[in-house]
């Protein structure tokens, strides 16, 4: 949206477009604590669970950009009305069809769909420009407790009814979101360069976007289970692995809305900066050894960097909100799709205490240049 347009609109809820994305994103959330432990149910090979659980990301990779140019003609409730229609059949298919084909066609849905979320959320939120933050924040507190909720329910459905049932459940209560997402008010349409669509350039903030997508969302997320895996052993393996990632949301309940009020009150540049110090602090803790606490803090700040880096892409942004958005979420995105590649690889072939501390290290200079020096 443009600022004339923002200031002469009122500013949307966000209620709706949080309970859209929330709902959305169930089938997806779910899908990483079942798929690896069931995927003969789904007919695909273990090996196969990678490429399955990176595909959406690498769709996005490259439907960002161009979702963010269909939504500048579209506007952002079209663009939230087809996605919650492609979420719904996305996360059905998972537990419709044992067959591989498919399973990637439903990724692939999955991805396109996700990132029209993405952008139409983050559309909403910045329609309010002054309270960007909180409204941000208050949208990820709601996706969390949603998929934690989600995460434990499911995994209670997958111990008593199976593992691809519940799949055909979640497909059915994701059509809530397709409710609200047509009861949402339209937003005006962003003006469109009459130029043709190419992938962004990366600036500073993409890089260090790329950065923390490889080693927080890919190497982190990934290796995760295997530094924690003897940690909870009196519970069913799908209900621990749920219970762990459900954590992970609810931490960033608490840290959202509490991100974007301090991100609004101090800058969010400023917060940015010691939000990446306590990040880099939690990869340096595994690396000396001390899992949980440098686990913790890393899901802590990830949580906070949900809320504070929109803010920075709106104040930074070298085009329109949508399309300034759509360059960090495809970089991210990047790094978040090669490192779930790497990752295997790389924790069984490099010790763990140099494999983090490198990424610690990666991490702390890229935040330094990216997030430090203007």
């Amino acid at each position: 949206m443009t600022a004339a347009a923002a200031r002469g609109a009122a500013p949307v809820g966000m209620a709706l477009p949080g309970l859209v994305i929330a709902v959305c994103m169930i089938g997806d959330t779910l899908l990483y604590a079942v798929l690896p432990l069931y995927h003969e149910q789904f007919g695909v090979s273990l090996a196969m669970v990678g490429v399955l659980l990176s595909l959406n990301r690498w769709i996005r990779l490259l439907a960002n950009s161009a979702v963010a140019h269909l939504g500048e003609r579209l506007g952002p409730h079209a663009l939230m009305i087809a996605a919650a229609l492609g979420s719904a059949v996305s996360t059905t298919i998972y537990g419709l069809v044992d067959d591989p084909t498919a399973q990637i066609l439903a990724r692939i849905l999955w991805g396109i769909s996700y990132a029209s979320l993405n952008l139409s959320t983050l559309a909403y939120a910045v329609s309010d420009r002054a309270n960007a933050g909180k409204r941000v924040g208050a949208s990820r507190a709601a996706i969390g407790l949603v998929q934690a909720m989600s995460l434990v329910g499911g995994a209670w459905i997958v111990l008593e009814l199976g593992a691809r049932s519940v799949f055909l459940i979640y497909g059915g209560l994701t059509l809530i979101a397709l409710v609200a997402a047509i009861a949402l008010p339209r937003l005006p349409r962003e003006p469109v360069a009459k130029k043709g669509f190419k992938l962004p350039v990366p600036h500073r903030l993409e890089v260090w976007g790329f950065v923390l997508g490889f080693a927080g969302d890919g190497v982190f997320l990934l290796t995760l289970a295997f530094l924690m895996k003897d940690s909870i052993t009196s519970v069913a393996p799908v209900m621990a692995t749920a219970m762990l990632l459900a954590l992970r949301w609810l931490v960033e309940v608490t840290t959202g809305p509490l991100g974007g009020w301090i991100g609004d009150r101090f800058g969010a540049r400023r917060i940015a900066i010691a939000n990446a110090a306590l990040l880099v602090c939690g990869f340096i803790l595994i690396a000396a050894g001390h899992e949980l606490l440098g686990a913790l803090l890393i899901v802590m700040t990830r949580g906070m960097f949900n809320t504070l880096i929109p803010v920075l892409v709106i104040e930074r942004g070298h085009g329109t909100v949508l399309s300034s958005q759509a360059s960090y979420s495809t970089w991210r995105d990047f790094g978040a799709a090669v490192g779930p590649l790497t990752a295997p690889w790389l924790f069984l072939t490099v010790p763990q205490a140099p494999l983090y501390a490198a990424l610690a290290l990666a991490l702390g200079l890229s935040g330094y240049f990216c997030l430090v020096r203007r």
